[in-house]
């Protein structure tokens, strides 16, 4: 026997997972740290792929690395001169928040990133 699928439930599963398109602005601040980074996304999901690029502000921006949608869940690494800085993050549409892990060759800390999707 079929199983028949309504087509307005399969668009209302379709539309469940946000699209990560855009600018996304926000901050990292570093575990033991009191301050705060600031942290300008320009992303781009295509499927299940992101890229785009990454940084402290409009003008110093890195391309990202292996970028991953999954569901509601995105993964990428950015490489600024020593530092690699891989991004896992959860999204609800209007925010991505989660962990940041940065790496050099001699040290490695992690943080807590929070960001918000910019109006263009």
């Amino acid at each position: 026997m079929r199983r028949f699928i309504p087509w307005f439930l399969l668009l209302a599963i379709g539309s469940m997972a946000a699209n990560l398109t855009g600018t996304w602005s926000g901050r990292f601040t570093p575990e033991g740290g009191e301050h705060n980074i600031p942290q300008i996304l320009v992303l781009k999901q295509q499927g299940q792929t992101l890229s785009g690029s990454a940084g402290p502000n409009a003008g110093e921006q890195y391309p990202i690395e292996n970028g991953r949608v999954d569901g509601n869940k995105a993964t990428f690494q950015v490489t600024t001169g020593e530092w690699k800085l891989t991004y896992n993050l959860t999204g609800d549409g209007e925010s991505l928040k989660g962990d940041l892990k940065l790496e050099s060759p001699t040290e490695s800390r992690s943080a807590k990133v929070t960001l918000n999707r910019t109006k263009n």
